[in-house]
């Protein structure tokens, strides 16, 4: 989701004439010396048309939208809520009879996904964080005095978006531009798969959708360990190691899931979840 944004950002500042980084000078470079010895690193033709396929095809909330009609989801966890509204599927399709709990551990996020699903009577949102033990933990986040200096550096009037950047590892939002000194941290409580579902009488879960920024085949991996269900399972997998997404879908795959990709997206499911 964030890196769409980036990109987007990044493509209308080139077009609007602002010189290019210093990335992209070397990347053209690159390219060009690449291209000299014959080879190519991106066919143009077949990188458009599957921008075009992807278009058309089935996502995540076309998907969600018609097992909530055929009552097949009912009780859905989301780690990584932010505000509930910025670029969020499961927003576009709640409703008043869906219960969820919705987990966002940064506070202005948090505020603003009270705010989003105030009308949702059943719907909980906790300000915490989930991980592997219940304990307490640093996590990182852009500080919201420097905002100026990204609406200038993205040409956007509005980047409370960056707060999805929120990790518990500093250098993942230095990897996505936000300098070192714009970065705050606070410590904040975390709760475990088991307690969460436990607490809340969870036991007949139906879908679990995690957004962690590079934390999401931890839990993953911790939610198939430590807990019994086998709800619908989406997970964001392009912040993770081939190898731990090859080590994940492994274990998945024991478990009797099958996938469907959607862009950044892993939609995981058992077969009678879908096709019964």
């Amino acid at each position: 989701m964030i890196e769409e944004r980036l990109n987007f950002q990044s493509n209308k500042q080139q077009l609007n004439g602002v010189k290019l980084s210093h990335d992209v000078k070397k990347f053209k470079i690159l390219k060009k010396i690449i291209g000299g010895l014959g080879y190519k690193l991106v066919d143009k033709k077949s990188l458009k048309a599957e921008r075009l396929i992807d278009r058309f095809l089935i996502n995540a909330e076309d998907i969600l939208k018609t097992l909530i009609k055929k009552n097949k989801i009912k009780k859905i966890i989301q780690v990584g809520a932010n505000d509930g509204a910025n670029e969020d599927f499961l927003f576009k399709c709640f409703n008043e009879d869906l219960e969820a709990i919705l987990i966002e551990p940064t506070e202005d996020a948090f505020l603003r996904l009270k705010d989003n699903y105030k009308s949702f009577k059943k719907a909980k949102c906790l300000n915490v964080a989930i991980d592997i033990e219940s304990k307490k933990k640093e996590i990182f986040t852009p500080d919201k005095k420097f905002y100026e200096f990204y609406k200038k550096k993205y040409n956007d009037r509005n980047v409370d978006w960056l707060n999805v950047l929120s990790s518990f590892d500093k250098q993942h939002l230095v990897k996505h531009g936000i300098k070192k000194d714009h970065i705050i941290s606070k410590i904040i409580e975390c709760k475990t798969f088991l307690e969460l579902i436990n607490t809340h009488s969870y036991q007949d879960l139906d879908l679990l959708i995690i957004d962690t920024e590079g934390y999401d085949c931890t839990l993953v991996d911790n939610f198939i360990e430590t807990i019994n269900i086998r709800p619908i399972i989406i997970f964001e997998w392009i912040h993770s190691s081939s190898n731990e997404v090859e080590i994940l879908l492994k274990k998945l795959k024991k478990n009797n899931y099958e996938f469907i990709k959607h862009g950044r997206d892993l939609i995981c499911y058992q077969n009678h979840i879908l096709f019964d």
